[in-house]
């Protein structure tokens, strides 16, 4: 009876640090949607295809290159993402990552443009998704949780899923944005 005590105890000491853990990820933190207008920032990045796990670090390379080499404050990173992969082998998927930048200077960008790619992002309405951003599994959460109620929102209100992903990390504030264009079918 007393080994039995002993392995519940065990077993909900680490439940209930699974269930911290998720709660401090934002895991229940509840998903709420905004459809507004947006868009209209430059984004200096490169475009990629393949598996997307090492878009983290590609991220951060570039905000570093784009700080140290040029000069160019970052204000957030970005990835950009066009195919679902659950549709389109790891192999072939297509996407952009890069940093959210602020300039006027067109010295500046075509400096920039010799390494990057360089655009402005559409201004029209999307939807919004904002997260805590805390880490790794974050992004994770995020990903299993967002990714599937994104796709029901767009279905349910008459939108395609046909247009890109996009993920904003703010570190400074700490939150992902997932956005995506509102495109009616």
């Amino acid at each position: 009876m007393k080994l039995i005590k002993k392995i519940l105890t065990v077993l909900l000491v680490f439940l209930a640090i699974i269930i911290g853990v998720y709660a401090y990820f934002g895991g229940l933190t509840k998903i709420e949607f905004k459809a507004e207008e947006g868009g209209g920032e430059m984004v200096v990045y490169r475009e990629m295809i393949g598996a997307y796990g090492k878009n983290g670090d590609l991220m951060k390379s570039i905000g570093e290159e784009l700080e140290n080499d040029f000069g160019v404050k970052v204000f957030q990173g970005i990835g950009i993402y066009y195919d679902n992969p659950k549709e389109i082998e790891k192999s072939d998927l297509r996407w952009e990552i890069g940093s959210i930048i602020k300039t006027d200077d067109n010295n500046k960008i075509n400096e920039l443009k010799k390494s990057f790619s360089v655009k402005i992002l559409p201004k029209q309405k999307y939807l919004y998704v904002d997260r805590p951003l805390k880490g790794y599994f974050s992004i994770m959460i995020g990903v299993f949780k967002v990714y599937p109620l994104i796709e029901e929102y767009l279905d349910k209100n008459g939108y395609s899923d046909e247009v890109p992903i996009m993920e904003i990390y703010d570190n400074k504030n700490k939150t992902i944005t997932y956005r995506v264009a509102l495109v009616k079918l």
